[in-house]
């Protein structure tokens, strides 16, 4: 049976593979949408629509946090 990574591994393994697509020279704004777009797929799969719904305000009140990435976002356009 395989083992299961527990959730700092499969954070770390997520951050690695952000970090290197925007070394590669990927947009961070589409790497962030790519990795938010799937997280809202996966959450509205396993949760109740008021369960999502509710996770979805949670996430829309949260404040922002610090900043810590550093991506020249001068050249950066909205991409929605």
């Amino acid at each position: 049976m395989k083992e299961v990574m527990k959730f700092e591994d499969v954070y770390r393994t997520y951050e690695v593979l952000t970090a290197k697509l925007c070394e590669q020279g990927n947009d961070p704004l589409e790497c962030a949408g790519v990795m938010m777009g799937q997280a809202m797929k996966m959450y509205k799969t396993v949760l109740t629509d008021d369960e999502y719904q509710a996770l979805m305000v949670v996430i829309a009140d949260t404040v922002e946090g610090d900043n810590i990435y550093e991506f020249d976002t001068s050249t950066s356009q909205t991409k929605h």
